[in-house]
């Protein structure tokens, strides 16, 4: 507010010299064109009254003068050819000037032409400076006349401190009437901001269910930051949500296997578990740890994923086609042991990418184990390459049986989602396996999604092509 008003008082500052200096030139315009028109006609009708100096003919003569200085405001004197007041406009009667004689100096550079124009011209008689045009009138007989039209220069001075004083007043009456308005207007834009500020601290304090209101009468720059504030909030409260559901989900994970070792080795320890017995049970907690190891190596490769991504230097050159050939007889024994239907669809000249094909081998290991481990009994297995717009392959991955529900197909990729909320058909996995396959992809700068409708669950996900040098 205070900026506005600053720039406020400065822009009436610049506006009202400007308009001084151009009302000052236009006043001595104006005053300059008068007094010489003044002049003009006092010459001619100086030339009227001819060479005749009679007394009667100088008193008519100043009559007429006082006639026309009362309709101009000009004061006007004539002087013959020696610088003698000869007519005053002040009256034959009351005037103080007739007789006084001006010097040649002054008088020098008249013309018949037309009248010359001095600006404050110091003229004795009158005892101060003045706006003066000179004229020389000359008659038939050939004798010389010097008129002289003036007046103040101080009326110049007045009007410019009249018009100096209306700037001001107009000025004090914008200030009075824009500061209220610029104060309103300031508080109305400031109150979005306040809210924010304190929706801010609010989230500052754990609060992330904060939201600002968006109001159609605000700006819209003012709506799309409280929009945006919005979005950020609503992200940071998913943000944080996540981060309790997993710091949830570690905790039930790691709680299952390490209550079954510490049972298990305080049971040996103790002696319930029986000697013969034990190496049952050490088997047991083996697997168990092993099981934590997973989760502690798959974590870790996550982490290093999302912080690092894929090196160029892991980067090489492979055939798609033969790596997710491998992959699948890796499962020819889980393939066979539920007689599931295989399906494929590469291409015969292969398909040749760019990527760290370590990183790919896991990604289609875990879509094949997935889809392996959902298909029922004499399902449909099915891998396809095909080619994609924008230079790229896409790889493909389905089985037949449950579709997945709507609801959770959003959620299918985040750690420690499993479908299965009671977790009892899929014992030995963590909810990563999914999650791992998209942070790979993602890292290569790549796209996955998953369809699930008519019986088919289908993972599909993108690598680019080879370019050939």
């Amino acid at each position: 507010m205070i900026l506005s008003v600053c720039l406020l008082l400065l822009t009436l500052i610049l506006f009202s010299t400007a308009a001084q200096l151009l009302y000052g030139r236009l006043i001595e315009d104006m005053l300059s064109e008068d007094v010489c028109a003044s002049a003009s006609s006092a010459a001619d009708m100086t030339v009227l009254f001819g060479a005749d100096s009679s007394r009667d003919r100088q008193q008519q003569l100043c009559i007429q003068l006082n006639f026309t200085a009362r309709a101009s405001g000009n004061d006007t004197v004539v002087c013959d050819e020696s610088g003698t007041i000869i007519a005053c406009s002040c009256g034959p009667q009351t005037c103080e000037h007739l007789g006084y004689q001006f010097s040649h100096e002054l008088l020098d550079g008249a013309s018949a032409k037309g009248p010359v124009f001095r600006k404050n011209l110091e003229i004795g008689c009158y005892g101060e400076k003045r706006i003066t045009a000179i004229s020389l009138a000359k008659n038939k007989a050939g004798s010389l006349r010097y008129v002289v039209s003036s007046r103040p220069s101080s009326s110049v001075t007045e009007r410019l401190r009249e018009a100096r004083r209306l700037n001001i007043l107009a000025a004090l009456a914008v200030l009075v009437l824009a500061i209220p308005i610029i104060w309103i207007i300031t508080q109305r834009q400031m109150k979005p901001i306040k809210q924010m500020t304190a929706a801010a601290r609010r989230m500052a304090h754990g609060q992330m269910d904060v939201r600002v209101d968006v109001d159609d009468t605000d700006t819209a720059e003012l709506n799309e930051l409280a929009v945006a504030f919005n979005n950020m909030s609503q992200a940071l409260a998913q943000s944080e949500r996540k981060r309790q559901e997993f710091v949830a989900n570690v905790s039930h994970e790691l709680k299952t296997p390490m209550t079954t070792i510490s049972g298990y080795m305080e049971g040996m320890l103790d002696g319930t578990i029986p000697p013969e017995e034990q190496p049952k049970y050490m088997e047991i907690t083996a697997a168990e740890v092993k099981r934590l190891s997973r989760l502690v190596r798959s974590m870790l490769e996550i982490s290093r994923l999302q912080d690092q991504g894929v090196p160029e230097e892991r980067k090489r050159s492979f055939d798609l086609c033969q790596t997710v050939g491998e992959v699948l007889l890796s499962f020819e024994q889980k393939i066979n042991d539920k007689k599931l239907e295989v399906e494929t669809d590469l291409p015969d000249q292969g398909a040749r990418t760019r990527a760290d094909p370590d990183a790919i081998t896991q990604v289609v290991y875990n879509l094949i184990d997935n889809a392996v481990k959902f298909c029922p009994e004499s399902g449909r297995l099915g891998l396809k390459i095909a080619q994609a717009k924008g230079g790229k392959y896409l790889v493909s991955v389905s089985n037949t049986g449950p579709t997945i529900p709507a609801d959770e197909l959003s959620l299918i990729f985040d750690r420690f989602h499993k479908t299965d909320k009671s977790r009892s058909e899929d014992r030995d996995g963590w909810g990563l396996g999914l999650y791992i396959v998209k942070t790979i992809i993602l890292s290569h700068g790549e796209d996955i999604y998953v369809t699930s409708r008519d019986g088919v669950t289908e993972f599909s996900f993108t690598l680019p092509k080879e370019t050939t040098p």
